[in-house]
C-alpha cells in the first residue's frame, strides 16, 4: 500500500472551508500569529534533532505520522531527497531546469516540510526566516549518513549557533533485520548500523511485532553493547510519543535514566569493533588536569598517561558524555571560575564542550551518578582503566 501523502495548505484556501462538511479532521487549524507578532517565539533557541537509520526502518512512516496527524507540536522537517522518504519526497520538491529548488511547504497540522539534497544546511538557513511558526526541528538524513559529521556541523556552526541548538541524535532500527545488518562487514570503515547506533542519544526499535520477545531481548542487549549510554524505546509501525524524539535535551545534559547505570560492554551478542567504556569519577576532580586528558584523548587520538600502543593507534573516539564533581572550572569564553561546580562534557568526535548543571539529586538508586563514557571504534579498555585511574590519583581534590 502506497503511503499516505501529507496534505499541503492550498494558496489562498485559508478562509474558504472544503466543499462538505467540516469535521475536525478536515478543518483547518486557527491562524497562527506571524513571528514578528510573537517576539517571545522568535528571539528563543530551537532544538534540532537528527533522525537517522538504515533503509526500512520505519523513517518514512514515522516522518508520515508526524507530516499528517494532529499531535499539536508545530515542527520543521527536512527530509534527504536520498533518503527512505521518496515516497513523500516528490509531493515536496520543485524543479527549476533540473536544479533542485528548496520550498519551505506549511501543512495543515502545523508542521513545515522542506525536501534538500545535502546535509541541510541551507534549509536550516532558510529556515531561520520564519522563526517563530515552529518550534522543533527534525533533520532526516540518508540511510548512510553519518550521523557525527552532521551533528559536529549543527555543533560548530557560529551563524546558527544564536538561533538553534543541537538537541540529539535519534537512531531507528529495524528489529527485524538490525542482527544482520550489524554483523555485515564494512570494507577499511565502520559497519554504518553499529555507527549510527554509537552515535545515538535515543535508539526506537522498530517492527517488534516482528520478533519474538526473546530475540528482542537480544537486540536491546546487542544495541547496548555498542551504546550503553543511548536510551531504549520499542515501537511498532514507527507510532512513539514524540516526546522520546523531540526536545530530548541530550547536549544540554545527562539522561539520569541512563548515564549513572553505564557499565562495561562485552561483546557477547555481536562481533563488533564499537564498544563503550564506563569510566567512574569518585569525588570532586581538578577539572584542568581532566580537560588535558580529554583534550589528549580526543584531539591527538592517544591514551593519556600510559605509554602508547600498536593498539592505541587503531582507536577512534565517536562519542564522549561525562557528568563529574570538579574543581577550578572556567567554562570557555569566560574568565569566571567555578571554585566547585558539577560540570556536564559532550563530546562528537574530537569536538567537546562543558559547562556547569545543577547538582543532581542523589539517591540510593542512583548508581554511580558521577562518570565518563567513551563510545568508540577498538577502544583499548585496559589501557583506558588504567589511564583513568592515573588521572583519578593525579587530580583528586580533598
Amino acid at each position: 500500500m502506497d503511503e499516505e501523502i501529507p496534505e499541503l495548505i492550498p494558496p489562498n484556501a485559508a478562509a474558504e472551508p472544503e466543499s462538505g462538511p467540516i469535521s475536525a479532521a478536515n478543518a483547518a487549524p486557527a491562524a497562527k500569529p506571524e513571528a514578528e507578532n510573537r517576539p517571545d517565539e522568535a528571539d528563543k533557541i530551537v532544538p534540532a534533532t537528527i533522525l537517522t537509520g538504515y533503509l526500512g526502518a520505519g523513517k518514512t512512516t514515522l516522518l508520515n505520522y508526524i507530516l499528517t496527524e494532529e499531535h499539536g507540536k508545530r515542527i520543521a522537517v527536512i527530509m534527504n531527497e536520498f533518503g527512505d522518504s521518496q515516497g513523500i519526497d516528490q509531493s515536496f520538491t520543485s524543479v527549476d531546469n533540473g536544479e533542485m529548488v528548496e520550498e519551505w511547504l506549511d501543512l495543515k497540522n502545523g508542521c513545515l516540510c522542506c525536501t534538500v539534497k545535502d546535509k541541510g544546511l541551507k534549509a536550516i538557513e532558510s529556515l531561520m526566516r520564519r522563526k517563530g511558526k515552529f518550534d522543533y526541528i527534525l533533520l532526516e538524513t540518508t540511510g548512510l549518513a553519518d550521523p557525527g559529521s552532521i551533528a559536529a556541523m549543527l555543533w560548530s556552526n557560529e551563524e546558527l549557533g544564536s538561533d538553534i541548538r543541537l538537541d540529539g541524535i535519534v537512531t531507528m532500527v529495524d528489529a527485524k533485520n538490525i542482527r544482520r545488518q550489524l554483523g555485515e562487514q564494512a570494507v577499511g570503515e565502520m559497519n554504518g548500523a553499529q555507527k549510527q547506533l554509537a552515535f545515538a542519544d535515543r535508539v526506537i526499535v522498530n517492527k517488534t511485532d516482528l520478533v519474538s520477545s526473546g530475540e528482542l531481548q537480544d537486540i536491546d542487549a546487542a544495541i547496548r553493547d555498542i551504546n550503553g549510554a543511548a536510551k531504549l524505546v520499542h515501537a511498532q509501525y514507527a507510532r512513539v510519543n514524540l516526546d522520546h524524539v523531540l526536545s530530548i535535551g541530550a547536549y544540554a545534559g545527562v539522561d539520569p535514566e541512563t548515564l549513572p547505570f553505564v557499565n562495561q560492554h562485552g561483546h557477547h551478542h555481536i562481533d563488533s569493533s564499537i564498544s563503550t567504556v564506563a569510566l567512574n569519577a569518585p569525588g570532586r576532580l581538578h577539572w584542568p588536569a581532566v580537560d588535558e586528558w580529554i583534550q589528549e584523548l580526543l584531539w591527538d587520538a592517544r591514551v593519556p598517561l600510559v605509554d602508547a600502543t600498536d593498539e592505541h593507534r587503531e582507536m577512534e573516539m565517536l562519542r564522549l558524555k561525562a557528568l563529574l564533581s570538579v574543581a577550578a572550572f572556567m567554562p570557555v569564553g569566560s574568565e569566571q571560575k567555578h571554585a566547585q561546580a558539577t560540570v556536564v562534557v559532550q563530546g562528537v568526535r574530537e569536538m567537546y564542550d562543558s559547562f556547569v548543571v545543577p547538582r543532581p539529586q542523589m539517591t540510593e538508586s542512583s548508581g554511580s551518578l558521577y562518570k565518563l563514557v567513551l563510545i568508540g571504534r577498538s577502544l583499548p579498555q585496559d589501557c583506558l582503566l588504567k589511564s583513568w585511574a592515573i588521572l583519578l590519583e593525579k587530580a583528586s581534590v580533598q
